[in-house]
């Protein structure tokens, strides 16, 4: 009889169970393992796009070159803020739209949710300190949210953190703000200097200011702008706009931090004035307002873009009355200047009836009868006339000037200066060196009195003007020696006696 192999059986029926109990542990392994993480199929400008709760922060990235192609780099982190903590700033802030906030420091506080390296959620502690690309380090606290979102130290995140192809989003809903900018912001915050330094109309005025401190903070005696920007006592501003200075060429290396110094000064008055005031003076006969660089501009009405509207220093006022907790700003289309500026057109009208006298004080313009008449035994508005001769042809000339008397009697005996005016006003002329960009840098008193004031100025007519030709002046004692810039914008000699167009400079009273 043969034996069977209880062995074998036995140890067969034994693997046979080992496989069921290892089939049934392998089954329950994987049933409890995690899903594995999906894969990131959008980069990070791919994630805000298509969010409906980020159309500001795109908006903003889309406007900045630079910060849209540096988060469109690898190994990125970006802390995203929604439309809700752009609405909480446009309210903390009390602007319409934040648009109107300049574009440098919306694009620094952008640059300061950015970080150049992917941080999970996980890693973050209140140890931790992320640099950003805006230079500044994000700081967490106890509970692992963000310490550095400004007044906010306890930011925390909305819903999970989103894994980009090249990098990780955190969404939050207030727009952190780096350390430094929330210190100007929180100092300005409703004052006059919030409007100029945080505006986006603003940026170069500001930048301005940043240079002209500099001096301020090394001279004693010299206030700091932003200091009295945003003090107590209340101010008005006349706040150039950034076209002014970009039409005119004027950059920051225009002028020295001290002559910044001193034109912005010429931008502030003391007090709350506004537009309505500022008229109503006018009608009064109050024609001047005294600056904080103690010298006096004029105001005037004028016309701008068909609207009528006031000039101060010769800035037309495009946007008034933008009021704040210390004053109000006054935005114009010119820098205030502490010296009168008109441009003129004078005509040879030597023999006819055409106005070629000219009061360069005041900017009028008379014919031969006018200036005759206004030329009383003891005194006379007119400082100079224009005409276009044979030899001395584009001549700007004083009213004692034989050359300009010869030309009127050649024509007519009876229009002899020498004999019909009881006053001849003796203004006299040097012609200059400086070009039309040295006469546009002159805004200050101090400034024209150096470049037109000279013991040369000696000569009773400036002859064979061309176009660009800078002539310094001064006037007759009796007129009150004031000194003064003509750029000749055009000659124009082909109607016969010929036109000058001229842009003048003078003095104003007071300064």
């Amino acid at each position: 009889m043969k034996k069977k192999n209880l062995f074998l059986k036995s140890t067969s029926s034994l693997l046979a169970m080992l496989f069921v109990v290892m089939s049934a542990f392998m089954f329950t392994a994987c049933d409890d393992d995690p899903e594995p993480e999906p894969e990131a199929e959008n980069s990070i400008l791919e994630i805000v796009t298509a969010s409906e709760t980020h159309t500001q922060l795109e908006a903003f990235v889309n406007a900045d070159d630079d910060l849209a192609s540096a988060l469109g780099g690898n190994n990125l982190t970006l802390f995203a803020p929604n439309d809700a903590a752009f609405e909480k700033l446009r309210v903390t802030l009390g602007v319409d739209d934040l648009n109107q906030v300049s574009p440098a420091v919306i694009g620094a506080v952008l640059r300061f949710h950015a970080v150049a390296s992917v941080e999970l959620r996980e890693s973050f502690t209140e140890d931790t300190e992320l640099s950003t690309l805006q230079g500044e380090a994000i700081t967490f606290n106890a509970d692992a949210n963000i310490f550095t979102g400004g007044s906010d130290t306890d930011v925390e995140f909305v819903g999970d953190e989103i894994l980009a192809t090249n990098g990780v989003v955190h969404v939050v809903e207030t727009i952190l703000v780096p350390p430094t900018i929330f210190a100007t912001i929180g100092a300005n915050l409703g004052k006059v200097s919030q409007t100029i330094l945080l505006g986006a109309d603003f940026s170069t005025l500001a930048a301005a200011i940043g240079k002209a401190d500099t001096y301020a903070a090394s001279t004693e005696g010299a206030p700091l702008l932003t200091e009295v920007l945003a003090g107590e006592d209340d101010i008005t501003v006349f706040a150039p706009i950034n076209q002014v200075f970009a039409t005119a060429g004027i950059t920051l290396e225009t002028f020295t931090a001290e002559q910044w110094y001193g034109i912005i000064l010429t931008h502030v008055v003391g007090g709350d004035l506004s537009a309505e005031a500022i008229g109503g003076g006018l009608a009064q006969g109050d024609n001047t307002l005294t600056t904080f660089a103690q010298t006096n501009v004029q105001v005037a009405p004028t016309v701008f873009q068909e609207n009528e509207t006031l000039a101060i220093g010769g800035a037309p006022v495009v946007s008034p009355d933008i009021t704040s907790e210390n004053g109000r700003v006054h935005a114009v289309a010119g820098v205030v200047s502490s010296v009168n500026t008109y441009t003129t057109v004078l005509l040879g009208g030597q023999g006819n009836a055409e106005e070629g006298f000219y009061d360069a004080f005041s900017n009028v313009r008379y014919n031969f009868a006018g200036a005759r008449d206004a030329s009383g035994v003891q005194s006379s508005p007119v400082d100079l006339a224009y005409y276009f001769g044979n030899t001395n042809q584009a001549t700007l000339a004083s009213i004692d000037s034989d050359g300009l008397n010869t030309v009127y009697e050649a024509t007519n005996p009876d229009l002899s200066i020498a004999n019909t005016f009881g006053t001849r006003n003796s203004t006299r002329f040097r012609v200059t060196d400086l070009g039309p960009a040295d006469f546009a840098g002159v805004l200050l008193n101090s400034q024209l009195e150096m470049a037109a004031s000279s013991e040369n100025n000696t000569n009773v007519s400036a002859a064979n003007l061309q176009e660009g030709s800078v002539v310094a002046f001064t006037l007759d004692a009796d007129r009150g020696a004031y000194v003064g810039l003509i750029r000749v914008v055009e000659i124009d000699d082909t109607n016969g006696n010929g036109t000058i167009t001229i842009e003048v400079k003078v003095q104003v009273a007071g300064n």
